[in-house]
């Protein structure tokens, strides 16, 4: 007996729900947001693994002392156990984020990096608008 393409696409996404909510492999974030434009759109949903191997161009998300936030920005110059980032949008993100007072002037330290954005043969994954949901419930919980 075969399965119908709809029986296929719900156990494929029954079994992207359970990666993403309950596995410690891959975790989840919303971005809120433009700075990060055309990467990422306000109110998407992206991924995240463990902050491992972290270069140049990497997409990370970090702790900001600063705004007591979490901010998803890319690396732009790694010195030793510190990573300065900025967002790829130049005309909200002018300057590198430790000019602008998002980080630490050395840089985001190793420690207050949370993770690093997933991406696929250099295609970072998100879903556009399915963040909306986490930014509404975290507002409404303020």
């Amino acid at each position: 007996m075969w399965m119908k393409k709809s029986d296929i696409a719900i156990i494929i996404l029954i079994a992207l729900v359970y990666i993403v909510f309950y596995s410690n492999i891959v975790s989840s974030a919303s971005v809120e947001g433009v700075s990060m434009y055309p990467i990422f759109q306000n109110g998407a949903l992206t991924f995240y693994q463990s902050p491992t191997h972290i270069t140049y161009h990497s997409i990370i998300i970090y702790r900001s002392p600063q705004l007591h936030t979490y901010v998803i920005h890319r690396v732009i110059r790694v010195d030793g156990t510190y990573y300065v980032t900025q967002g790829v949008d130049k005309i909200s993100n002018p300057q590198p984020d430790n000019q602008i007072g998002l980080e630490p002037a050395p840089g985001v330290p190793s420690s207050d990096v949370i993770g690093k954005v997933t991406e696929i043969d250099g295609y970072v994954i998100s879903i556009p608008y399915l963040g909306y949901l986490s930014i509404l419930l975290s507002s409404l919980a303020r």
